[in-house]
């Protein structure tokens, strides 16, 4: 780290500059140039040795940090013999090394937008004083890794105030934005006070949401993306900023705390959070009946949990009838099914917590509609519910060997030729096994029976599939394959084809 020694240059004239080339071609210096660089040069000599015995800085850390020796601090660069009218930033150097087979990086984000050599003694003397400030604060981050100041940053962030009061009222942030959103707020009476609170809650969660989710749910790093730092002398603090996140902060190295880009008053933030709450329990505190049908819901999906078994299945019955019937059918010619399928996806906490807010954002409701259905739905509900759902799971039986297809069921018809199940089956089979392996002709040759040199080679003869479709013309076993695939039994691959999950299923 800090300036190669193979191309600094020092001047006994000008003991507090070191000289370094500039751009890719440059390897070193061959001389100071004329009279106008000799008396810039010395120029800039003085205003450092002013700057030094004015402020009585100890620029020792500067030197540490370049490495250099002497009295050497500032380093200023040539270019082509000529030197360069700007002085080169601290970062250049911070946390890299650079290689010293040519001259330092020609790019603007390491040089001052300064033009020095314009400058009056007044300005150049001030715009010197500048720089050695941010030599000497880049020389005080140099001495920790640039990890080491992403994990003070990080951990500040989590001392701050808003964080702090972020993870103190998160339950009651997360079920303000998950109630905000659910589709409950649409039958709790009053619809005035709801759009109100709604209103509320963008003023009361603007704070919070400009908080990103991957730094504050991590509780000790911030997001795993790449940040960029900025470095502020003047004030010696440290801009983090994550651009994926669109956020950005700073952090004071000093005093160890880092500032928002945009502050809030977290005693406000506190009693807005507070008042938000009480004031959706007061909402549903006036929807006693909601209240009393979430109650219900629960109270069914736990009686029908008692044959939790013999309904699954009679669902999973249900899915085969649909596949072989190759369409959709409704579950609302079975409804106790119906209901158990809707209250399965539906989740109501067991005990109503002492906030309406908490209780009712843990609420999931398969679909809203499913609490105009619940009257209906309590006549469905037997006392003893297992002997009725064994009725249901035996009459989905039965109709499923209804449908269930039969060995001589005609599948498809090409060109008159119809193909029954037990040829899909062994088609099937051989795909299964090889479809992926050989191309789409060569699975048609094996089927119409048809020993080439290659399948003798591939021992294809001699499977059991060799010649199963030998009484069809092999165009039209391409045309099987393809009417399969159409019909969802095949799925066409890069090379070949492969077994659909409905054809595994069915089979």
């Amino acid at each position: 780290m800090g300036l190669p020694q193979r191309i600094a240059y020092q001047d006994q004239r000008y003991p507090y500059i070191v000289l370094a080339p500039i751009g890719k071609k440059n390897k070193y210096i061959r001389s100071i140039g004329h009279k106008f660089e000799r008396g810039l040069l010395s120029r800039l000599n003085d205003a450092i040795m002013d700057q030094i015995d004015a402020k009585g800085l100890d620029v020792t850390p500067i030197r540490r940090y370049l490495g250099l020796e002497e009295n050497a601090v500032l380093p200023v660069s040539f270019r082509k013999d000529e030197i360069h009218d700007h002085l080169l930033r601290p970062e250049l150097f911070l946390w890299k090394s650079l290689p010293e087979e040519h001259g330092l990086p020609l790019k603007d984000e390491y040089q001052y937008g300064t033009d020095y050599t314009q400058l009056s003694s007044e300005q150049l003397n001030d715009h010197i004083g500048e720089v050695l400030e941010d030599y000497l604060f880049l020389s005080h981050i140099s001495s920790e890794e640039r990890e080491h100041w992403l994990k003070k940053i990080a951990a500040a962030f989590q001392q701050h105030p808003l964080v702090r009061l972020y993870h103190q009222k998160q339950q009651v942030i997360d079920a303000v934005e998950t109630m905000n959103q659910s589709s409950l707020l649409s039958v709790l009476n009053y619809p005035e006070d709801v759009a109100y609170w709604r209103h509320r809650v963008e003023i009361v969660m603007r704070p919070f949401r400009s908080l990103p989710d991957s730094w504050v749910r991590g509780k000790e790093d911030s997001c795993s993306h790449d940040k960029v730092l900025t470095f502020h002398s003047s004030s010696r603090t440290i801009r983090c900023e994550c651009e994926t996140c669109d956020f950005r902060l700073y952090y004071d190295v000093d005093v160890d705390i880092v500032r928002l880009s945009e502050e809030y008053d977290v005693e406000r933030a506190a009693k807005r959070t507070a008042t938000i709450e009480r004031q959706f329990n007061e909402v549903a505190q006036q929807n006693p009946r909601l209240l009393d049908q979430l109650a219900q819901l629960r109270a069914l999906k736990k009686q029908l949990a008692t044959a939790r078994k013999t309904l699954d299945e009679s669902l999973q019955v249900f899915k085969q009838i649909e596949r072989y019937q190759r369409k959709q059918e409704h579950l609302t010619s079975y409804p106790l099914l119906d209901m158990y399928d809707k209250l399965s996806r539906t989740y109501i906490p067991d005990c109503l917590e002492s906030s309406e807010l908490l209780w009712m954002s843990e609420v999931e409701l398969h679909d809203i509609r499913i609490l105009k259905q619940l009257k209906e739905w309590k006549k469905l509900v037997p006392e003893h519910v297992y002997p009725f759902t064994s009725h249901v799971l035996e009459e989905l039986k039965v109709k499923l060997e209804e449908v269930r297809y039969a060995d001589d069921d005609i599948i498809l018809t090409v060109k008159g030729r119809p193909l029954t199940f037990a040829d899909t089956q062994q088609i099937l089979d051989l795909i299964y096994y090889y479809g992926t392996d050989h191309p789409a002709h060569t699975l048609v040759q094996v089927l119409a029976g048809k020993a080439t040199n290659k399948l003798r080679t591939l021992q294809l003869h001699e499977t059991r599939w060799f010649g199963q479709l030998s009484h069809w013309p092999e165009k039209h076993i391409q045309k099987i394959f393809n009417q399969l695939e159409k019909q969802g039994w095949l799925m066409k691959q890069q090379k070949g084809y492969s077994v659909s999950d409905y054809a595994e299923e069915v089979m």
